[in-house]
């Protein structure tokens, strides 16, 4: 039997979006750099992803696309404004077994998320596909603590940022729902900065939204505020939504997990595998979180569903979470199926069968901790040379006029 249209969705349900445009957009902010970060601790990753698909009997046309890891920092073309939140070098990309008249080709995306699609034609002689990809990526802690009201800059709303972070409704972020913008202005109060509309806003939802692990579709910022539950996402397009209702671009981050445990500190030749395999279920930790822009502060991370637990992810980020994709929804061209995860996709037709296989190995190779016993045994010793520095010289003050007495 022949299927016209085959999706092989390896992790999660798709939605439908209307376009997407093949082009790396700039930015036009005045502001050329992040400031006012702080990296805490950094922890630098070998990452393996490969990718197999076998067709185990019959023959298919396959078209595939695959997501990469991209570098997201100061330096950054494609997601500029942005501290070091993702320091990636891909050491190698490569395809093999597919037909060889078919390329790999590389995409941006209108948010600029950067993607690999190919065509394969397999059967009996060439059954098998494979794209394998190998980085050294340093995630970095990031905290923003010490931003005042003076170093934050006036948002210019024709910035390019507002088209594609603010200004309009979509299906998940209904900026319109007249229930979410009485929501928002009772968070808030318009006097506010955006640093703290944006701690307001993360706080509410961290008192007030419960965790709903059993969710397997996306509801969106409506759905979640209508049921006061969710899971990561619905907790990142709730906050979304309610900052953009004050103004704030904000925008969807969504990648993979090594722990779901907040304080998990990986050391130095620990493994990670997870895999997503037909038939089984995936091990990946999927997850969803939040960046917001300041003007003359960039992107600012906030987790708003770790917050709800620790009360430690407002405008701060760590070292445990792969930045996969930035903005909305993977797309896959021409077909308008879509995943807000980003996940190895494959269109086409096929006579028999087919089997598949995503794995994701991790290699810790570094790790800077920030040592608190240290620092604090640190501060100690100076408060003590400083106090015994201060006695010497009371002392020798001291000595001095008494002597000048006689």
């Amino acid at each position: 039997m022949i299927v016209s249209s085959l999706i092989v969705s390896f992790l999660f349900p798709q939605s439908i979006i209307t376009n997407e445009h093949n082009f790396v957009r700039l930015y036009t902010s005045a502001a050329s750099t992040p400031s006012e970060f702080q990296i805490k601790n950094s922890v630098t990753y070998m990452v393996e992803v490969n990718f197999s698909l076998n067709q185990s009997s019959g023959s298919g046309i396959y078209n595939f696309k695959l997501p990469r890891l991209n570098y997201r920092g100061p330096n950054s073309t494609l997601t500029p404004l942005c501290p070091p939140y993702q320091e990636s070098q891909l050491l190698y990309h490569s395809l093999s077994g597919n037909n060889p008249s078919q390329t790999l080709l590389n995409h941006a995306d209108r948010f600029n998320n950067i993607y690999d699609s190919f065509n394969a034609s397999l059967g009996p002689i060439n059954s098998e596909v494979k794209l394998s990809s190998k980085y050294i990526i340093t995630l970095n802690e990031i905290t923003f603590d010490n931003i005042l009201p003076s170093d934050i800059g006036i948002y210019n709303t024709s910035d390019a940022i507002f088209d594609l972070y603010c200004n309009k409704s979509e299906t998940f972020y209904n900026r319109s729902d007249p229930n979410l913008i009485s929501l928002s202005n009772s968070i808030v109060n318009p006097s506010d900065t955006p640093i703290s509309k944006a701690n307001k806003i993360i706080n509410w939802i961290s008192n007030n939204i419960e965790y709903n692990n059993s969710l397997d579709v996306e509801i969106g910022a409506s759905s979640a505020y209508g049921n006061l539950s969710g899971d990561c996402s619905e907790y990142s397009s709730l906050m979304i939504t309610l900052l953009r209702i004050q103004g704030i671009p904000a925008r969807k981050i969504t990648g993979f997990c090594i722990s779901n445990i907040h304080n998990f500190k990986p050391e130095i030749g620990d493994e990670f595998v997870f895999n997503s395999r037909f038939g089984e279920s995936p091990t990946l930790l999927g997850h969803a979180w939040v960046e917001y822009f300041v003007p003359n502060i960039g992107w600012i991370a906030c987790d708003p569903t770790w917050h709800q637990v620790t009360n430690t992810y407002f405008n701060r980020i760590d070292y445990l979470r792969f930045n996969y994709n930035v903005g909305s929804w993977f797309f896959f061209p021409p077909d308008e199926m879509h995943s807000e995860f980003p996940i190895p996709y494959a269109t086409g037709s096929y006579l028999g069968s087919y089997t598949y296989e995503f794995e994701f190995k991790i290699t810790v190779i570094d790790t800077n901790y920030l040592n608190f016993d240290l620092l604090l045994l640190i501060v100690i010793s100076v408060v003590i040379a400083i106090i015994l520095v201060a006695v010497v010289i009371a002392l020798s003050i001291r000595k001095k006029r008494k002597k000048n007495r006689y």
